[in-house]
């Protein structure tokens, strides 16, 4: 049962749900309706606010509505059972004081089935869609529409990134024809820019790149990209004077690749190889050193002594669960260059013994 204002002048009807109503009413009116006015959509049935609100993020990232269809449905079931159990338990209770009352046989299984549901996946998925394209809120404004303002209103003025993501392509239909997603963020991990393209080609993502540089508050001095410096000639051409970087992770990448896992130094090798590059923020070290002396980092309360760090810090055990988790700090150009060389000498083998040759190739330093 829907109740329905009517006007005192023109003698109109309006129903009580009605997203405009909704918004032109006192808020301590609005409130009683437990629905936001995006989603007060003229549908068969409206979910909560406090539903839509535990389903706003599960929506987007996984691209469909039966993860949220699924738990209303079984919440709707075990309600129905609830109250099964309530009924059945105050008829035996009046048994009990009268002898002649009568209790209905318990629902037998798979006997009965409820005649209201929630709605399904792809009704919830098409809900979502509608109430972020909706302007019935009291800023009137949509969520699409203030996304964009404020991805276009990102500023940059020293570095971006940019890269192609290609797991986001599966929250899309397939017949959209999306093989990967360009996106750039700002120094501050603001992201400016994100277009879907059928491939990885230039000519796919030009435009959008051209449109963000465009930008007045949008004039970055350097790029990083784990691609560098393939489409140097691109970059240079829209953004006059722009410095290409390539990814510290892309770039460790890049030179152990050129390393035989298996070999016996491989572990100490990749080790100085990436101290060359960076060194850990000493205050984070130091704490970190602290915590492996003290036992604060063990679930046993294990004290590590200098010599287990040293043992540690030569294996990958170190930066698997200690290393990655402490800030970087680069060393100078010159300086990662004159430490690649030293590393470079250290480690080469005479050509003569092919077995214990730790590098496949010449390792040559790559600028970041």
């Amino acid at each position: 049962m829907v109740m329905v204002y009517q006007c005192p002048c023109c003698r109109r009807t309006f129903k009580a749900s009605d997203p405009d109503i909704l918004n032109n009413i006192p808020a301590c009116a609005a409130e009683a309706y437990p629905v936001d006015t995006v989603y007060a959509l003229p549908a068969v049935c409206h979910i909560n606010r406090h539903a839509m609100e535990a389903f706003a993020s599960i929506v987007v990232t996984y691209g469909n509505g039966e993860i949220c269809s699924k738990p209303l449905l079984n919440a709707l079931n075990q309600d129905y059972l609830r109250r099964l159990k309530v009924y059945y338990s105050i008829g035996m209770l009046k048994k009990q004081q009268n002898a002649n009352a009568t209790v209905p046989n318990c629902v037998d299984k798979d006997g009965g089935f409820i005649r209201q549901w929630p709605p399904l996946g792809d009704s919830i998925r098409d809900m979502c869609d509608s109430a972020a394209g909706s302007h019935k809120n009291p800023w009137g404004i949509s969520d699409h529409d203030r996304h964009t303002r404020e991805m276009q209103s990102v500023r940059c003025h020293t570095m971006f990134a940019q890269d192609h993501t290609f797991q986001v392509t599966k929250n899309y239909q397939g017949k959209i024809g999306a093989m990967a997603a360009w996106d750039a963020a700002s120094a501050t991990g603001e992201v400016a820019s994100a277009v879907l393209v059928p491939s990885t080609k230039t000519e796919h993502f030009a435009h959008a790149a051209q449109q963000m540089l465009r930008r007045p508050d949008f004039t970055p001095k350097f790029k990083y990209s784990d691609t560098w410096p393939n489409k140097k000639e691109f970059w240079v051409s829209v953004c006059p004077g722009i410095d290409g970087r390539l990814g510290l992770f892309h770039c460790q990448k890049r030179m152990l690749s050129t390393l035989r896992k298996k070999h016996i130094d491989f572990n100490e090798a990749q080790t100085h190889l990436l101290s060359c590059m960076y060194e850990c923020c000493p205050d984070d070290y130091e704490r970190l050193l602290s915590a492996l002396k003290n036992g604060t980092l063990s679930r046993t309360g294990k004290k590590h002594s200098s010599d287990d760090i040293s043992d540690m810090k030569r294996s990958s055990k170190f930066r698997e669960q200690c290393s990655k988790y402490l800030r970087k700090r680069l060393h100078k150009p010159e300086t990662i260059i004159q430490n690649l060389d030293d590393w470079f000498c250290r480690y080469k083998v005479s050509s003569s013994d092919p077995e214990n040759r730790p590098a496949r190739g010449r390792l040559d330093p790559i600028r970041l």
